[in-house]
């Protein structure tokens, strides 16, 4: 193994230190929408931390986002908006690094929810508080390519495969996958 590639070892041991880090995945009414289901994992024993569908209130469920994830607007109602939902996230992320499979998009409707709602995402918009497992295994896998996550595109599923992907760049086991565009790395049709 490269010290390219064993940086993500020990970046990933690090990340399942007990305490230290969350795992989220999101599910939207489309790639650039508001979050309509959310999944935060303990990352070191897997336990879910949050798990909720999230009311978008007036933002539609693009065709495409449903094709993907098949949650319909019938699936939302009841559930809390994104203000209750908020107050939970940051009571589960405070004080841990928020992993990924994505980074860059989740974190995105993470932050582009809190400003919808005029809301502080506090240390959710500190950069150096998110990390990204697919930036991570494509570094293990000696890729400059985006891999597929294959987790079922709902926030759950998705959360558990990417804790699946964190614990085998742990232990060195990280095997090579499907290459795509990371714009859509955790939400295209398997």
């Amino acid at each position: 193994m490269t010290s390219t590639q064993t940086y993500p070892q020990q970046w990933a041991r690090g990340m399942l230190v007990p305490g230290r880090a969350t795992i989220l995945d999101v599910e939207s009414t489309n790639l650039d929408g508001s979050i309509i289901e959310i999944c935060v994992l303990d990352a070191a024993t897997g336990n879910p931390l949050l798990d909720t569908l999230v009311d978008p209130g007036e933002v539609p469920i693009h065709p495409d986002a449903y094709a993907v994830h098949g949650i319909a607007p019938a699936d939302l109602i009841g559930a809390p908006g994104w203000s209750t939902v908020h107050k939970k996230l940051l009571a589960v992320t405070t004080g841990r690094v928020t992993l990924s499979y994505h980074s860059e998009f989740d974190k995105g409707r993470v932050l582009h929810d809190c400003a919808r709602h005029s809301l502080d995402p506090a240390h959710l918009a500190d950069p150096e508080m998110w990390g990204c497992i697919m930036r991570m295994r494509s570094q293990a896998e000696g890729t400059e390519k985006s891999i597929r996550l294959d987790g079922g595109h709902r926030a759950r599923s998705d959360a558990a495969a990417a804790r699946t992907v964190l614990l085998g760049i742990a232990e060195g086991t990280s095997a090579p996958s499907t290459t795509v565009n990371p714009a859509t790395a955790s939400h295209l049709p398997a």
